[in-house]
């Protein structure tokens, strides 16, 4: 139990910290969800993400060899490059069908799935309001405020850069309309490429920010709420008991006058 307010980032570790792993029953390990597979598909999952930058890298290396430096490109990178495609498109395949039988459980119940969620965000948060019984309501609701500030930053950020993304294209277009520009007639494919590619960024960078940053924040700031309403709630009992122990008589310690 804290006996003072810890930092905000603490409070945030300890809603993302996962309790200890239950014992896996028989029929989930029968559908194929053992830690074998387990380590299979994190392992499979990290080499596509080394796959992937050594591909970007190489192909970033073979564009400015050809286009800024001017040089032909050897048949032997252009087969690496390949290589190194094929290598990542079957680390992401692989890693996919580790995870297929729990896509599969998810998708035939959804509901067991979410309920297990649930209960497992419940038990993380309660075991952070015990911790928290014995800071001021005070304290909690003005840490609660200051981190609905953050979330309200975040949150417009992430709008405000989404839909700057968004309208990239659009003003281009309008500027193209006003003010003709060289080689207009070729550049309608471009336009269309470039507005998918900023529609992708701006929605996988609001995606992101959801995930990473406003979905944590607004778990901190229920369950601060919550950790203030229940101190002032036990403190007023508790206050109230008190006062009621004061306000009875004390008993007289004289004896009884004789009749």
């Amino acid at each position: 139990m804290y006996s003072r307010l810890p930092s905000t980032y603490e409070l945030l570790e300890a809603l993302a910290a996962a309790p200890a792993p239950a014992p896996v029953p028989a029929s989930v390990s029968a559908a194929g969800v053992t830690p074998w597979a387990q380590r299979l598909g994190r392992g499979l999952w990290l080499g596509f993400v080394v796959t992937l930058v050594a591909t970007l890298l190489a192909a970033t290396g073979l564009a400015v060899w050809r286009l800024v430096l001017k040089h032909p490109l050897a048949p032997w990178s252009v087969r690496l490059a390949e290589a190194l495609l094929v290598l990542c498109a079957a680390c992401y395949a692989g890693a996919g069908l580790m995870r297929l039988p729990r896509v599969l459980a998810i998708v035939r119940n959804p509901l067991r799935w979410q309920a297990g969620q649930m209960d497992l965000d419940s038990a993380i948060e309660n075991a952070l309001l015990r911790r928290l019984g014995r800071i001021p309501p005070l304290q909690l609701q003005a840490r609660q405020r200051r981190v609905a500030l953050q979330i309200r930053l975040w949150e417009g950020m992430a709008r405000t850069v989404g839909l700057l993304l968004a309208l990239a294209p659009a003003a281009l277009v309008l500027v193209s309309g006003l003010h003709p520009l060289p080689h207009q007639a070729g550049m309608k494919g471009t336009l269309l490429w470039l507005y998918a590619v900023m529609v992708v960024v701006g929605g996988a960078f609001c995606l992101y920010v959801h995930v990473q940053c406003s979905r944590p924040l607004r778990r901190l700031s229920h369950v601060l709420g919550e950790a203030a309403e229940i101190n002032a709630r036990v403190g007023a009992q508790v206050g109230a008991q008190v006062g009621a122990r004061r306000a009875q008589p004390a008993p007289s310690s004289q004896p009884a006058a004789a009749q």
